[in-house]
């Protein structure tokens, strides 16, 4: 829907909603629409000048609201006025490229409107994050209290359990999992305020003794019950996965849903957390380390990819890997650089990375700001990227013990075909970028 504020002859100012689709069927079509509506309820719409180039607030694309120009589910962004779009796919007709590597496409056809700024009293609380100490003490006590192996058979030893991805038994004890149930992931909420309030009682006073407040993925409804994830029940308990800072602290989690709670087209990889919550917290998007960067020397080697747990299991089969993970190819780049600086660089993104053109893209982001990193800095660190046949991650190519090779940035590139290589020339000209 999208909300048209306008003003009647004599009246105050009223607020209409009028479905989106009808503005899709053409330009032309779309404003007679409005204007006839306007004039049969005399209201007098304040027109606004051209909408700029990128809009306040944005989202990302999903399944009920796909992205306008590619039609896919996922990578994308709109903006909330519905007026721009960001696509990760098609550059064909953009104005330009957003910050994150994506096309900046405006909704000329969409008739514009604006008003007189009004009042509004925000719903939610803006809460601070927790410090480090204390979120990776909460976080470390939720994994000694409700471990992963306390639903052995749905997290652990079952069709894609911990186990069945190549971990080892004493390797599933550093993951941990919420009960299914609302009630149950509440009662757990209120035993970790007691422990902040315990152990971090000036933190806990902040908040009236509710201790978790500030931690990503914990709220506090209006009867000041604590609670942890979504207000909603699952059918199977949820995986915690740990993202551990340079010192191999806890700074924030992501969960896996179970197969049975996922539905069509859904993430299985969320992050465990809360704006949208009362008193609730973001977790942002931090990197993931499984090493110490002060223990390794300048002109190693590190590598670099998506996901905390496939990070744990590529090092489970290469333990003399040093990973660091990142949430997904277009998250946490300007980290990446800064902790990958010194060191030799391997990419092992997902095997799409040399297909899917909206991941090529995000490739080819990832390398120019590399390059132009090191060139500022005057460093003579490589760049490669590791490729296999076969299996779409590398965690699972090093299970089935597929051999793993590392080419160039110029190999890599010559390697694209069709709609990746046009992708990938057309951002690396605009960045006036050559391999």
């Amino acid at each position: 829907m999208v909300e048209i504020r306008i003003r009647q002859k004599y009246t105050a100012r009223r607020v209409i909603n009028i479905p989106l689709e009808n503005y899709e069927r053409s330009a032309s079509g779309a404003r007679n629409a409005m204007l006839t509506e306007i004039q049969q309820n005399k209201w007098r719409p304040i027109y606004a000048p051209r909408r700029t180039l990128v809009s306040g607030g944005f989202k990302r694309v999903s399944k009920k609201r796909p992205c306008r120009i590619c039609g896919k589910p996922t990578y994308c962004g709109f903006s909330t006025d519905e007026g721009t779009s960001i696509c990760m796919r098609i550059s064909a007709g953009a104005r330009g490229p957003s910050r994150n590597g994506g096309n900046i496409h405006v909704h000329t056809e969409i008739p514009i409107f604006t008003f007189p700024p009004t009042i509004t009293i925000p719903d939610r609380e803006s809460i601070p994050v927790a410090p480090l100490e204390i979120r990776d003490a909460v976080f470390q006590e939720l994994i000694r209290i409700t471990p992963a192996s306390n639903y052995r058979e749905e997290l652990v030893t079952g069709p894609g359990g911990l186990l069945s991805r190549g971990l080892l038994e004493e390797q599933a004890t550093r993951y941990g999992a919420l009960p299914p149930t609302k009630r149950e992931r509440s009662s757990l909420a209120r035993i970790l305020s007691n422990y902040v309030r315990n152990h971090f009682p000036h933190y806990a006073k902040l908040y009236s003794g509710a201790g978790v407040i500030g931690i990503p993925g914990f709220w506090q409804d209006y009867s000041t019950v604590v609670h942890i994830w979504k207000p909603r029940n699952y059918l199977m308990p949820i995986l915690v996965i740990p993202y551990k800072d340079r010192k191999g602290l806890i700074q924030a989690c992501q969960i896996r849903l179970h197969a049975r709670d996922i539905s069509v087209g859904g993430k299985k990889y969320r992050w465990l957390a809360s704006p949208l919550e009362r008193r609730g917290t973001s977790s942002g998007t931090p990197i993931h380390f499984t090493f110490a960067p002060e223990t390794l020397r300048a002109g190693e080697t590190v590598v670099i990819t998506e996901g905390a747990l496939k990070a744990e299991i590529l090092i489970s089969f290469r333990p003399k890997a040093r990973v660091i993970a990142t949430a997904g190819v277009s998250c946490s780049h300007d980290q990446i650089i800064e902790a990958a600086r010194p060191y030799n660089l391997l990419i092992a993104f997902d095997a799409d990375h040399r297909t899917n053109s909206a991941v090529c893209r995000q490739l080819a982001r990832l390398i120019v700001q590399r390059d132009k990193d090191s060139k500022e800095r005057r460093l003579s660190t490589a760049t490669k990227i590791i490729v296999w046949n076969g299996p779409k991650g590398i965690d699972d190519a090093v299970r089935a013990n597929i051999g793993l090779s590392a080419l160039t940035v110029s190999e890599w590139y010559a390697n694209l075909e069709n709609e990746a290589l046009e992708e990938v020339k057309k951002f690396w000209k605009e960045m006036n970028f050559k391999p």
